[in-house]
């Protein structure tokens, strides 16, 4: 393996301690009212020495949210919470960004406040999980106003701006997983027949806009872009990927970002016309099987970044494994976590992965 894995690198003007990033995973252990707490900046604060970390996703505005116990950059309470985190993180030596995040049509009411969700198109949703594991139909979400839109890009910018005040490095706009700035993308999900729908051009229209009013807070080089080209749940159809992605990696204001952040599942042509076409930085979601040995981890990530990206991002393992980088370099062991405390919980699971470098013990789960 070569050591430029774990030498330093920029990506735009965020400056990462190595190419291993964590990246972001629901956990879903806020307070009620969606504060980040003190465990939430303990679990960041044990991940530092990851390359980059990418935050949960957050959320600019209540309408928004669909899990509880996932958090908010609404206002002041926090920022001053995020702000403990950023400074836990930065106190070992770390790098984090703050993922952004709307749900769009898969907010849930139960959690919102009761309201009805907003969305590109009132798209009828599929019956999908509650958050107590039961499945249920969802409400037809409303069809966005143009006044609504541009409400939504300001809910943004209030909230990356927030992001700089408390000190984040950056900001990852979420762009995929069936949320709101993918239904803008999806042909399944973007019925509409003004400047925001259509043609691919006109359907890439708000993520531009949202990343635009971001960087006008936090600058282009300090912004990152995550992607899943190709997926298609909730009805966020995307037969025309390459087209869509290729519109919208080839605007002026996406090509100045820092970097764009795409899932271990995405369309095969899009990954191969970013490898082709994107200059800028860019992190890919290796995906894991948990029994890989540490010799065939590193031995993915080699090939993978040989393919083209700047740095890779890992998330699982990054649970159970808070020194990963460390982990990696020495080839020591992987734990393996437990997926029964992924989502739900306080320590277990969560903040209570012993590091191998203090213990050199072997896996703690089997």
């Amino acid at each position: 393996m070569s050591g430029d894995l774990f030498s330093p690198v920029a990506l735009g003007d965020i400056p990462a301690g190595n190419r291993i990033v964590m990246c972001p995973m629901t956990r879903r252990r806020a307070d009620a009212d969606g504060t980040p707490n003190d465990l939430m900046r303990e679990y960041y604060r044990q991940r530092a020495s990851a390359g980059l970390v990418v935050t949960e996703s957050v959320h600019p505005s209540l309408i928004g949210k669909t899990y509880p116990g996932s958090p908010h950059m609404i206002d002041r309470k926090d920022l001053a919470a995020w702000t403990r985190v950023v400074d836990a993180v930065h106190g070992r030596g770390g790098r984090i960004v703050l993922q952004l995040m709307h749900a769009g049509s898969a907010a849930r009411p139960q959690v919102n406040g009761g309201r009805t969700p907003l969305a590109p198109s009132a798209v009828v949703p599929p019956g999908t999980g509650a958050p107590d594991g039961r499945v249920t139909d969802r409400p037809v979400a409303r069809a966005m106003t143009g006044g609504e839109i541009d409400a939504t890009v300001e809910e943004f910018a209030r909230a990356a701006a927030m992001a700089m005040e408390a000190g984040f490095d950056g900001v990852e706009v979420h762009g995929g997983n069936s949320y709101l700035l993918h239904q803008f993308l999806g042909s399944g999900t973007n019925l509409r027949t003004d400047a925001h729908g259509g043609p691919a051009e006109n359907r890439c229209l708000f993520p531009v806009r949202v990343v635009e009013a971001v960087a006008r807070e936090a600058g282009h080089g300090r912004v990152g872009l995550r992607l899943s080209p190709g997926f298609s749940a909730d009805r966020t159809v995307q037969g025309d990927a390459p087209d869509v992605y290729s519109a919208l990696l080839s605007h002026p204001s996406v090509r100045r970002l820092a970097y764009i952040h795409t899932s271990s599942y995405s369309d095969p042509d899009v990954l191969a016309w970013i490898g082709a076409h994107w200059t800028g930085g860019w992190i890919h979601n290796l995906g894991t099987d948990l029994q890989w040995s540490t010799t065939e981890l590193l031995s993915r990530i080699e090939a993978r970044l040989g393919a083209g990206p700047t740095a890779v991002s890992l998330g699982r393992l990054f649970i159970s494994n808070p020194d990963l980088p460390e982990r990696l370099l020495h080839r020591a062991p992987l734990a393996v976590p437990n997926p029964k405390k992924f989502y739900e919980g306080e320590s277990e699971g969560y903040t209570d992965y012993e590091r191998w470098t203090d213990t050199s013990r072997q896996p703690i789960h089997t």
